[in-house]
């Protein structure tokens, strides 16, 4: 008779500042990978992570990398700039900045871009039932 045995690998700790996504080992601080985004500069970066990829918005780009090796998996220019506010729902990626939404599929391609004219510009929430993100208060 065998005895089957799981490991299970802990989690990779994501963290993201200016223009640079770093994989991190949670238990010993160590990095194990780094990504630098393309032509970002000095802005903050939000993430969201699936079992399967990280998603993360810059100020001017977003990017899908895979989770855990923070393998590029693609890389767009954004429609709008600013701090982002991201909302993952079946497949589409929702990135808010300064009043507007746009919508990517899962392989990077924008789908739609609606500036809202007129409505104002700000910080963004975006939400489904049971599935809200709230925007930072910054701009």
């Amino acid at each position: 008779m065998s005895e089957y045995r799981t490991i299970t690998a802990a989690p990779v700790l994501v963290a993201a500042f200016r223009d640079q996504i770093f994989g991190v080992d949670p238990a010993t601080g160590r990095v194990l990978w780094e990504y630098k985004q393309a032509g970002v500069g000095f802005s903050s970066t939000a993430l969201l992570i699936t079992p399967a990829a990280i998603y993360a918005a810059s100020f001017s780009r977003v990017a899908c990398l895979h989770y855990p090796t923070g393998e590029l998996l693609w890389e767009v220019k954004a429609a709008t700039q600013g701090r982002a506010t991201l909302l993952l729902e079946g497949d589409r990626l929702f990135v808010a900045k300064q009043g507007e939404v746009e919508c990517f599929s899962l392989t990077g391609k924008s789908l739609w871009h609606n500036q809202f004219k007129s409505k104002g510009m700000g910080p963004v929430a975006l939400g489904v039932p049971d599935n809200v993100a709230q925007p930072d208060d910054k701009d």
